[in-house]
């Protein structure tokens, strides 16, 4: 199988219970990572390069009790992260691209929704508003599929909670199957109910993530 040389967008998001096995991934990941938040992080890597950190980060977890996921964001758009912040960076990542601002028309796809809330009462707010609309992945981290008039709808009513250094990003997935947990617990999709079973025409990134697994 010929590997594209070109590096891609990928994200990976994890929830772990233990604070030494939390440390010990933050401190893998940040060998690759370009931004993010507290526990999501971009990354651009090379299909070869994913499939070894996700190797390297499934040894560092417990399979049972943490939550750890990556996905492929979809570079067809005109970008693949979008951000809010109330008080925007001033510095850009040096060498790659800034997340963009968020757009006034969004596609009908799906998305990821993933934010950083500092204050825990403005955090629960906005968990009560993402929950009506998204599908649950890990904390901080959902699902959305639909309609991008009423994605709007819904980050312009989560911006209206946020405040000082709170982030929100959007994650522009090709498909809900560009999301793939590294970790046992899987949450239930509609449509997928994510059983990871590639399609016979499978895709290199399918390939390698069923090697991974």
């Amino acid at each position: 199988m010929r590997i594209p040389r070109l590096t891609f967008p990928y994200v990976f998001a994890y929830d772990i219970t233990n604070d030494e096995r939390r440390k010990v991934v933050l401190k893998c990941l940040k060998r690759w990572r370009v931004d993010g938040q507290y526990s999501v992080h971009e990354t651009w890597l090379r299909p070869f390069q994913m499939r070894d950190l996700s190797v390297e980060l499934l040894d560092l977890i417990d399979r049972q009790d943490d939550s750890l996921l990556v996905c492929r964001l979809d570079q067809r758009k005109s970008s693949p992260i979008y951000q809010i912040r109330v008080n925007p960076k001033s510095t850009p990542i040096l060498g790659k691209a800034q997340a963009a601002s968020m757009p006034k028309l969004l596609q009908t796809g799906d998305y990821l929704v993933c934010y950083d809330i500092r204050d825990p009462k403005r955090l629960r707010r906005i968990q009560r508003l993402t929950a009506k609309r998204t599908v649950y992945l890990q904390r901080s981290v959902y699902l959305y599929r639909g309609k991008g008039k009423g994605l709007i709808s819904l980050l312009e009513n989560i911006k209206k909670e946020m405040s000082g250094d709170d982030d929100l990003r959007l994650y522009n997935l090709a498909h809900v199957r560009d999301v793939w947990f590294l970790s046992e617990d899987k949450p239930a999709i509609p449509e997928m109910m994510l059983n990871q079973t590639p399609p016979t025409n499978s895709s290199i990134w399918q390939r390698l993530l069923n090697w991974i697994k």
